[in-house]
């Protein structure tokens, strides 16, 4: 079992971009802090202007001029150009008004004791662990073709746990035809619309998917970017991709659907953010054996708990 790959590149330039952002946000509020101090100053004027009794007469004039001078200067920037307001990079969504102002949901309390956990990525600078914004749903689509029978169940229960464990609130947005590539990209307006990409989950073979050779039941992962006002990391896609070939005999066999689900439910984990752990008693054991757990293990829990209190991010 693997995750997704990410392009670091992209990553890279989608952070100094949100950087440049975050700069031209700042060096707004400046000029607005100047723009108040020049109202201030033109109140004052007039005030002075209407103690002098004998340019009374003046007085409209001025005020005409001293509005359109502050009118020109709230609309243009020191070299005559439009001051634009930020503009979202075109790899990104226009922004979802919809977003909640609080978490969907809420994950139960981490158990105690706990196992261990580890995380896919982290903030920069010794941040957190990078997440999914809880104030938004986890939508996702499913590209059944290949998928073997009962398969959709498995993956309705398996869903059904990871939102449990996280609080994170998942939500069905269909069936989709998309293939699963290495680079997904996170933003396809021409599929989905002027929104996110859905994560994605497919089913697949080692010849398509070489990642899926040899003992690999599956991959799974998110991609995250930058909120373009703090900067942050958060998850806005991701998804995994299951093998047929692997997965269609086993769910057969006795025990096999837990089998299967469970190894669903590892990929998740992976999109959620979780990595592999060297327990076997953990469901995000890299390896895998006959007494492979079925279920989140107490390490996995706490992982999932830590993943599902993310910051809300509005302008993401």
């Amino acid at each position: 079992m693997g995750e997704g790959d990410l392009s670091s590149e992209q990553l890279r330039r989608d952070i100094e971009r949100a950087a440049r952002s975050r700069n031209l946000q700042a060096r707004l509020a400046a000029e607005d802090a100047q723009k108040s101090q020049l109202k201030g100053q033109q109140k004052r004027r007039i005030k002075t202007l209407n103690r002098k009794t004998q340019l009374q007469k003046y007085l409209g004039p001025v005020l005409a001029v001293g509005l359109v001078a502050v009118v020109i200067w709230m609309n243009y920037s020191n070299n005559g150009s439009m001051v634009a307001s930020p503009q979202r990079p075109e790899n990104y969504p226009p922004q979802d008004l919809s977003v909640s102002d609080e978490p969907l949901g809420v994950p139960p309390a981490a158990p105690n004791p706990s196992g261990p956990y580890e995380f896919l990525m982290k903030q920069p600078e010794g941040g957190g662990p990078v997440a999914w914004d809880p104030c938004r749903p986890v939508r996702y689509v499913v590209n059944s073709t290949g998928a073997p029978a009962g398969a959709s169940a498995l993956v309705a229960e398996a869903i059904s746990r990871t939102a449990a464990a996280t609080g994170l609130q998942f939500e069905d947005a269909g069936l989709s035809d998309e293939p699963w590539t290495k680079d997904r990209d996170p933003y396809q307006p021409d599929r989905y619309g002027d929104r996110w990409a859905p994560a994605l989950i497919s089913w697949s073979t080692a010849s398509a998917v070489p990642g899926l050779a040899g003992y690999i039941g599956g991959l799974g992962g998110g991609v995250p970017r930058p909120d373009l006002q703090t900067g942050e990391l958060a998850y806005v896609s991701g998804g995994l991709v299951l093998d047929s070939e692997d997965l269609g005999p086993r769910i057969v066999q006795p025990g096999g659907p837990d089998a299967v689900r469970a190894v669903i439910q590892h990929e998740l984990g992976h999109m959620v953010g979780l990595d592999h752990v060297a327990d076997p008693a953990q469901l995000m054991f890299a390896g895998g054996s006959t007494s492979s757990p079925i279920d989140w293990g107490a390490g996995d829990l706490a992982g999932l708990h830590a993943l599902g209190t993310g910051t809300c991010l509005p302008e993401l």
